[in-house]
């Protein structure tokens, strides 16, 4: 079983790149299982407690661990509730634990920090307009607030990176090639 994680913030292409890989893998008949950020993050995103995290992501884990796939894709797993619990790696060393037993690659998406205002508001006005994400990213403040809070978080994503054990790699999205980075990460894994 190989486990793919992918993190960043908002915009990042996540979502595009986890379906470009799942197509390519789906393609090679090779089985996946996409666990979205609707498991890993949205049940508990208000949650400030790192213990309550912990706890749901060890359940996801144990989970999805037992099925029969040969590829699990996160979208999302713990760095961003690691972020949002004000926590450090060490503190989630459980999860860091139960995903090196199964040899997990992260990679992180990144922006360039003066293109992150132009993703975000493009995305507001975009194809999620009208969404609870709009809501959401409107509840981060002003525009000078929302685009502060996305360049921060990316900011100390970067740096807890830093002090994971896992396997990890920062893909460079600025310029969206995201064709690009499914087949560097499939080359990264050996797919």
């Amino acid at each position: 079983m190989k486990v793919i994680i992918l993190e960043g913030i908002a915009t990042s292409g996540k979502t595009t790149v986890i379906n470009l890989i799942k197509e390519s893998l789906e393609r090679r008949k090779l089985s996946c299982q996409v666990i979205a950020e609707e498991e890993t993050l949205m049940p508990i995103v208000d949650n400030v407690d790192p213990q309550v995290s912990i706890k749901h992501l060890s359940k996801i884990l144990t989970h999805v661990f037992s099925l029969d796939k040969e590829i699990l894709i996160f979208d999302r797993l713990y760095f961003t509730h690691i972020f949002r619990t004000n926590s450090t790696v060490q503190m989630f060393k459980p999860i860091e634990d139960m995903l090196s037993q199964h040899h997990a690659y992260l990679f992180f998406l990144k922006i360039r920090k003066e293109k992150i205002e132009e993703r975000i508001f493009n995305a507001l006005k975009g194809e999620r307009s009208g969404t609870n994400w709009v809501n959401y990213v409107r509840s981060k403040g002003n525009d000078r607030q929302i685009v502060n809070y996305y360049q921060n978080q990316q900011d100390k994503l970067l740096a807890l990176l830093k002090e994971s054990e896992i396997n990890h790699q920062v893909i460079e999205v600025t310029n969206m090639e995201f064709e690009f980075v499914r087949e560097k990460i499939l080359q990264t894994l050996g797919l």
